[in-house]
């Protein structure tokens, strides 16, 4: 009944942050997500509050990430992944330049604005650091974004906007 419930309340958000973080690795995103889930429901006394259980369910997921290998999926799958969820190739070129780290701070810090002590806990610095990490990450992005196009329409807000619908899309997703 506990599974079944933070499966619930989590699954998809997370799953979807984890497909951003593997750069559309689905299987790796798949088990990370699942991994953390069961973890997660091991601990649910610890996580009542959900937003406390978000980011420690992120970290673990990130922990997972740096320590894994690749499932073996090529570029051309993981771009396809991510075009599902609206990643254009310009994008996805941008989001692969960035470490795992670098796209957690862009997905869970700008993005999904997580509050600063649950961003400490999902990348495992200093409140300092997440601060100068996500501002960085966030103006590299959009600095990368414009190099790569000649079309005023995509100024800054309107691209901010644009990551934001694929975060959101990609976060509102059920797993696979």
């Amino acid at each position: 009944m506990v599974r079944a419930a933070f499966r619930e309340l989590h699954g998809a958000r997370l799953h979807g942050f984890a497909l951003l973080v593997t750069l559309g690795d689905r299987p790796l995103a798949s088990r990370l997500t699942a991994e953390a889930l069961a973890a997660g429901t091991a601990h649910a006394s610890e996580l009542r509050h959900p937003e406390r259980a978000s980011a420690w369910l992120r970290a673990r997921v990130l922990r997972g990430v740096k320590r894994a290998r690749r499932s073996g999926s090529t570029r051309e799958e993981r771009r396809a992944v991510l075009t599902t969820l609206g990643v254009d190739a310009a994008t996805f070129d941008i989001l692969a330049g960035f470490t795992p780290v670098e796209r957690a701070a862009l997905v869970a810090g700008v993005i999904e604005r997580l509050d600063p002590r649950d961003l400490e806990l999902v990348l495992g610095t200093s409140a300092t650091a997440i601060h100068r990490q996500t501002t960085a990450v966030r103006h590299l992005f959009l600095e990368r974004r414009a190099a790569t196009s000649t079309s005023e329409a995509l100024a800054a807000p309107v691209l901010a906007n644009r990551v934001a619908d694929i975060a959101a899309r990609a976060l509102s997703r059920r797993p696979a």
